[in-house]
């Protein structure tokens, strides 16, 4: 009898019936390139990563290199998988190279994983072929995390020479580490949300007074008066022309924000951005000490640093006549007129405006990640309090104050809203350099 079963066993095992096994399919490696400056690469770490890792636990290893510590590994990898542009995050598995989050590796990292390991496809990246320890290997090693079910088995494989023993140094992605990077992107939350109200409020109620824009508004207010101007048309040409700076400068705001929005997988791109910004601000912080302490020696404003060229003035002036002198106009013309003078004259002043604007973007970008439309909220509100200044000397105008009231206030606070001017530069360089 026992003869019997033994003889059954051996046929079942070799025809392939109940008692046959399959021996598992072998797993592909994937490579995350991301970088910790990369606000889609944060966005990927804490939408998608883990659940991809725990979706294809059983297919698949995986490796995090850090383009900032290791991008020779990357820029091996582009010319490997012919990608043009270095965009992080990108991912290779198997054949495919995907590039962007939540686009390519959001939609097609899945069934590239299943693809390789039904093809068998090997995984083209220099530091898993082979055992030669290589510098980047070695590199690669360090910067590198690997799926928390590699079994001792696969750790001890001869031909992956770069995945073998996982040192301590390595960053095993587990349930531990989704919920330590969780951790990592709730204090950055964080940091976006002690973006506050008052700094916001502050920064572009200065940007409104700076003496920029406000010899701008002392002009136009004049020359409504030289030109004696109605109740009715100051309250029409003042509105379309508030109006018209108004959504100007969140044109130019949010053009700037989206632009930089989308370049953040570029690393390099950012870094020269956010480089450029932190120097821009320095050398702004600086000319406005300059000018404060010039205007205090002197009451000269003739001499400030930071202020609108005499030929933008000269031009500022020319629109404002060429559009406005003409009162012979209907009163929706005239609106339609200050409406295209607003909009060309914050196109000359954001030349001078842009000093603040500029580095503020530049922190709501940073603090936002991958918040778009609150950090779109904040720079909406920012230009609302830009334009505050602007609409309060138009109310104080129809209330019967006259232009050179408005001048006389500018000279005689002119020292002190260059100290304001200082102190939001040293917020922003303060900000941009805690959040390099």
């Amino acid at each position: 009898m026992k003869k019997i079963l033994f003889l059954a066993l051996l046929l079942g095992m070799g025809s392939g019936g109940v008692f046959a096994q399959t021996a598992p399919a072998e797993k592909v490696t994937a490579v995350y390139f991301g970088s910790p400056y990369c606000g889609h690469c944060q966005h990927l770490e804490r939408e998608f990563l883990a659940g991809f890792i725990e979706r294809n636990r059983e297919k698949m290893d995986l490796i995090k290199v850090d383009v900032t510590q290791d991008n020779l590994a990357f820029m091996e990898a582009l010319k490997e998988y012919g990608a043009e542009f270095p965009g992080t995050p990108a991912m290779a598995i198997g054949g495919e190279f995907l590039m962007g989050y939540p686009q390519e590796i959001g939609e097609r990292a899945d069934l590239a994983v299943a693809k390789a390991v039904q093809n068998g496809e090997k995984t083209r990246v220099k530091i898993l072929s082979g055992t030669e320890q290589t510098p980047v290997q070695k590199t690669a090693a360090k910067t590198s995390a690997v799926s928390r079910n590699v079994s001792k088995k696969t750790a001890e494989k001869p031909n992956d020479a770069s995945l073998d023993k996982p040192s301590a140094e390595q960053n095993i992605l587990s349930p531990k580490f989704a919920e330590d990077n969780s951790a990592r992107v709730s204090a950055h939350e964080s940091v976006f949300k002690r973006l506050t109200f008052w700094m916001i409020t502050g920064a572009g109620l200065i940007d409104g007074i700076n003496p920029c824009a406000f010899a701008v508004i002392v002009f136009f207010i004049s020359f409504l008066s030289v030109y004696k101007y109605t109740r009715r048309e100051m309250i029409v040409v003042g509105t379309s022309y508030c109006a018209a700076v108004f959504f100007a400068y969140v044109l130019l705001g949010l053009g700037t924000f989206k632009f930089l929005y989308a370049m953040q997988g570029f690393y390099y791109v950012m870094w020269a951005v956010k480089a450029g910004t932190v120097l821009l601000c320095a050398v702004f912080l600086a000319l406005s000490i300059y000018d404060f302490v010039h205007y205090a020696r002197t009451k000269d404003a003739s001499g400030l640093a930071l202020q609108l060229p005499a030929k933008y003035k000269t031009f500022i002036h020319k629109v404002m006549h060429a559009f406005l002198k003409d009162r012979q106009k209907s009163v929706w013309r005239l609106g339609l007129a200050a409406a295209a003078v607003g909009f060309i004259v914050s196109m000359v002043e954001a030349v001078c405006t842009g000093q603040v604007y500029l580095p503020t973007i530049v922190v709501v970008l940073k603090e936002a990640g991958e918040h778009f439309w609150r950090a779109a909220g904040y720079l909406l509100f920012y230009n609302l309090m830009f334009i505050v200044p602007l609409a309060a000397v138009f109310l104080l105008a129809l209330a019967g104050y006259e232009s050179k009231t408005f001048g006389g206030w500018l000279k005689k606070h002119l020292g002190l809203t260059k100290i304001l001017m200082c102190l939001v530069f040293l917020v922003l360089l303060a900000v941009l350099i805690k959040t390099w």
